[in-house]
């Protein structure tokens, strides 16, 4: 279909349990027929380290680069780590700003969002990543921000979405999601 868009989309959590991972397959699991999202497994992308860019670069940050690139946009799941992005989405988005010359990034539409156990639902750690798109050139979507608070009580034991509100805000967040890449002309 040629107007179907696609999203790049990765957790910045390796954890097995985490719930960053479970709000990614629930915006996964609510998005359109007519979108499909490429979701990024991100464990094997190494510290970023200048010494191993450019020609250098390794396989899991070509293939990083590359699918962010073919993306229309770009989800961002972040966990909250003392009070800033967790050094997975730190590492992820250093790799795909890079070369300055030819970024993953430049001129992206983008969402960030995150869950924690605590009330804050990682709105510490959204403020942060969205600090970096005036070097990287994200194009962030302001609202809705989603921001899951008390994640425990949000999904069950097979990491399944069962909290009803989220899920229309889940369904919220795609309408504005896709209006804001095809407005962004992506």
């Amino acid at each position: 279909m040629a107007d179907q868009l696609t999203f790049a989309a990765f957790a910045g959590s390796l954890r097995a349990g985490s719930y960053n991972r479970m709000l990614l397959n629930a915006v996964v699991k609510a998005a359109p027929s007519d979108v499909r999202i490429d979701v990024i497994d991100v464990h094997d992308v190494p510290l970023y380290n200048m010494d191993i860019d450019g020609d250098k670069s390794p396989e899991p940050v070509k293939r990083l680069r590359e699918r962010i690139k073919a993306a229309n946009g770009l989800i961002i799941v972040t966990p909250e780590h003392n009070y800033a992005m967790s050094g997975v989405t730190k590492t992820v988005i250093e790799w795909a700003s890079r070369p300055p010359e030819d970024p993953s990034l430049d001129l992206k539409p983008a969402a960030v969002m995150g869950a924690a156990t605590g009330g804050f639902g990682t709105v510490r750690a959204q403020a942060n990543v969205r600090q970096t798109a005036p070097e990287t050139g994200l194009l962030f979507l302001q609202d809705p921000e989603i921001r899951v608070s008390f994640a425990q009580k949000k999904f069950n034991e097979a990491g399944e979405l069962t909290d009803e509100d989220l899920k229309k805000q889940l369904g919220t967040f795609w309408t504005a999601m896709i209006a804001w890449t095809r407005k962004m002309g992506r």
